[in-house]
Formats: structure tokens, sequence, C-alpha cells
């Protein structure tokens, strides 16, 4: 079940009056919904006095593996769009939660204004250093042109895609997290000022501050530069 809540803008804040944005968080593996509350990253915005709505989405781990991931994170966020009354939405994961959110844009890539993932999970490790030794995403993706699992084929998607398909993305990884070269690969499509690091491994003494750094730098309200 979906959890939703509404921060409301400030008196000076310049968007006072127009329909609110939709953030829309996904967890991953080993974590509920409601983890995002309990680890204050649903307070962190709510301070802000920010102009969102905020709803958090579990689609499970199964969904991953049965090929529905997509369909049911799709449903959930229109419904919470439509529910919020909202203009936009911005989707932020963590770890495997930035597969669902991914998989998603790529099957509708009008979906996001703009993506928050926190030390993605995108591919087994094994095809991550495969993409690796091949020279990155772009170089992988145009020796593999037939992909044959959901991981490929959204990694080939992530090389390919002209970047006017692909929404602004701000990317932060932990300096000791087991799948930080996981998060490196998306350098290739992300300007550098759009990836954040700290110290420390997978896990949410590493996740609260990234996201913090993350919403310092106010992503909400000012246009960001688009993928590379």
């Amino acid at each position: 079940m979906a959890e939703q809540t509404r921060c409301h803008p400030a008196p000076d804040t310049p968007e006072r009056g127009r329909q609110p944005i939709l953030v829309v968080m996904v967890p991953g593996m080993g974590m509920r919904a409601d983890d995002f509350r309990t680890n204050g990253m649903i307070a962190a915005i709510e301070r802000r006095n920010w102009p969102l709505a905020i709803t958090t989405v579990d689609p499970g781990p199964d969904s991953y593996l049965d090929g529905s991931v997509e369909a049911r994170l799709l449903e959930d966020i229109e419904n919470a769009r439509i529910a919020a009354g909202a203009s936009s939405v911005w989707l932020a994961g963590i770890s495997l939660g930035c597969q669902g959110i991914l998989r998603c844009v790529r099957r509708r890539p009008a979906l996001a204004a703009g993506l928050l993932l926190l030390t993605p999970y995108l591919a087994s490790t094994g095809l991550v250093a495969e993409v690796v030794r091949t020279g990155g995403l772009r170089r992988w993706a145009a020796s593999h042109p037939t992909p044959a699992t959901p991981e490929q084929s959204l990694l080939s998607w992530l090389g390919t895609a002209p970047a006017s398909s692909l929404p602004p993305m701000i990317v932060g990884h932990a300096e000791h997290d087991r799948f930080a070269t996981t998060a490196l690969l998306l350098a290739d499509r992300v300007p550098p000022e759009h990836m954040i690091s700290v110290p420390g491994p997978h896990d949410w003494s590493s996740w609260v501050p990234l996201w913090r750094e993350m919403l310092d730098r106010n992503p909400f309200s000012q246009p960001m530069a688009a993928a590379l």
C-alpha cells in the first residue's frame, strides 16, 4: 500500500498556487516503503516546506523476477499522480528501486521530470564487470545489439537512448558500496555535477546523507542539465 503525504509551500514560495510536484520513492531489496519515513527521508523533505506531494511505493521483490515491476509501478505512480493533482512527477529510488524506476522510464520516457538515484543496483555484478571491461555503457551496448535479459535490455537502453529521451538524473553512491561501480557506469549519461558520493557502505548510513545532499541542491525548483 502506498503512503502519501503533502508538503505545503511556504508563503514566499514562487510556485504557490500551482499544482504540486509528486515525488515517488521506491525502496530496494529487503526494505519496506515506510523505511523512508522511519529513517527521516520524508521528514527531510517536509522540513523544507516545498510544494510537493510524496508517495512511497513498493512493487515487491518478486515483481522484478516475474517481469511485472513496470506495470505495477506505472499503475501506482499514475494513481498517486491523479490523487495528488500533481503537474509533474519525480522518481527517487534506492538500490534495486533504481532499476525499477529506470525500467519504467524506458517503457514510458515522458514519465518523470527527473530522477534521484541512490546507490543504484541495475544489474548483477558479473554483468556490470563485463560492461566495464568493454569500455562503458555505450561501447557495451554497441557490441550487444540483441540483449537477452531484462537487465541487459536496461543497460543497452541506457547506452543507446538519445539524451533527449532521458530525464535529468542525480546519482549518488557510497565510496565503500559493493555496487559503487554500477553508479559510476551512469557517469556516461550524467553531467559530472550531478554525481554525488559520500563515505560509507550500502546501507542507511550512506543513503540518508546522500539524500540530504540531493535535497540541498533543490532539484525540484530549477531546471537541471539533461542527460549526456
